[in-house]
């Protein structure tokens, strides 16, 4: 984005803005609900094997924990470091208010988050080994889940289904090492190649004879969970970008949906949609309210953002305006 900044103008330039915003959601909502996901069907989840939701919890901790202290580190560099830029011009989010404020003081609060589970859970959190350990992790789950794999599935699609209330039959999870589907766009950097390379799912919303699908495909189930989420976040975040024309979305699409920048998204989105949850009512249905939210123009959806951060009372206000 910022080597053709001269190039966007400030209409463009606020739906890129805003589908980056989009982005943290998703991902915020997917990194979030994927720590405990398995707990929502943790009797069922017994019932194939006792020992997978203790295994569920160490892996989708050390999904995230490799950001701080795994290989990702040497991909991507200190997510601190990172954080500490937005206020140079080439930094890719200098441009979004809210991320070059708040970024960093997001990001710390999904470390400390991720931290502390890993503390409670007894998850691996030494520098070197998180990496390895994930790897045995995503293993012996592999090896375990070999037999069970239509049950998972569905118990993958009922966790959603009680989160988001979106039917089960409109959601597709498959476990398989056969991931890739739909439009998957090419890395633009070298970094991005090499993240490429290491992915273990992919989640996505495709059309079907009119009607839209959630496709999560994944290795194993903290990461089918994760995808599933992601992929539920974006269906209904797509009312926020469905009235944009082909070129607009186009450009807007090039601009923000880059592989570099999910782990980002992931480390600043976790902590703003845990913010986000706290000022949402209760009594309201999570999917509807999301809707209202990203049906807003991009400066008030900005607005909302900031008193989420800032002004959690405001925040409730506002959203109960919508």
């Amino acid at each position: 984005m910022t080597s053709k900044a001269n190039t966007i103008n400030d209409a463009l330039l606020d739906q890129i803005n805003k589908r980056f915003t989009l982005n943290l959601l998703i991902q915020g909502a997917a990194t979030h609900t994927c720590l405990t996901a398995h707990h929502l069907v943790a009797d069922e989840l017994s019932e194939i094997d006792p020992s997978l939701v203790r295994l569920y919890d160490r892996t989708a901790i050390g999904m995230f924990m490799i950001q701080w202290r795994g290989d990702l580190v040497l991909v991507q560099g200190r997510p601190a470091k990172f954080w500490r830029k937005t206020h140079k011009r080439r930094h890719p989010f200098h441009r979004h208010p809210l991320l070059a404020l708040h970024g960093g003081e997001l990001s710390e609060g999904t470390r400390r988050h991720i931290f502390e589970r890993a503390r409670r859970k007894g998850a691996c959190r030494l520098h070197g080994w998180v990496t390895f350990n994930l790897l045995i992790m995503v293993g012996r789950l592999m090896w375990k889940e070999r037999r069970h794999k239509r049950a998972l599935e569905r118990l993958a699609a009922k966790a959603v289904e009680s989160i988001w209330g979106i039917p089960a039959y409109r959601l597709e999870p498959s476990l398989t090492m056969d991931t890739r589907f739909g439009h998957i766009r090419i890395p633009k950097s070298l970094g991005g190649m090499a993240l490429s390379t290491g992915v273990a799912g992919y989640g996505g919303v495709l059309r079907f004879d009119d009607a839209f699908r959630v496709i999560a495909k994944a290795w194993v189930w903290p990461i089918l969970s994760h995808e599933l989420v992601k992929a539920t976040t974006e269906l209904v975040c797509l009312h926020g970008i469905n009235t944009l024309d082909d070129e607009t979305y186009r450009q807007v699409m090039n601009h923000t949906d880059r592989i570099e920048f999910e782990n980002r998204h992931m480390q600043a989105g976790a902590e703003l949609w845990r913010r986000l949850l706290s000022v949402i009512p209760d009594d309201k249905p999570l999917a509807q309210t999301l809707m209202h939210i990203v049906r807003l123009e991009p400066k008030p959806l900005e607005s909302l953002m900031f008193a989420v951060v800032k002004d959690p009372d405001w925040a409730r206000e506002l959203i109960a305006s919508l």
